[in-house]
């Protein structure tokens, strides 16, 4: 990533990270930190994520992410859907 004039293009906090999953070439979802380059990168690892995920967030879904964390597929549903058995109100009654 240059900018016109040859020199590195220098993040403003939104440029995503240009590093793609090895194995399934989902984009990186982590953004480079403002004032570093893409060639800096960002701290920690990447956290490869599905475009079908990532807007699904868009939309604001209920999943439940601890499910995610494990590999095994989680129930999710929009918003206006929503009953008190959502992973989203345990805890807060």
């Amino acid at each position: 990533m240059t900018a016109r004039d040859g020199a590195l293009a220098v993040s403003d906090g939104t440029m995503p990270c240009p590093v793609p999953s090895p194995d399934t070439s989902h984009p990186c979802i982590k953004k480079i930190p403002t004032g570093w380059t893409a060639d800096e990168g960002h701290a920690g690892g990447h956290w490869w994520q599905d475009p079908a995920i990532t807007e699904m967030e868009k939309r604001g879904v209920h999943r439940d992410p601890g499910l995610l964390l494990s590999g095994q597929p989680t129930p999710w549903h929009e918003p206006e859907d929503c009953t008190p058995d959502c992973w989203q109100w345990r805890g807060a009654r």
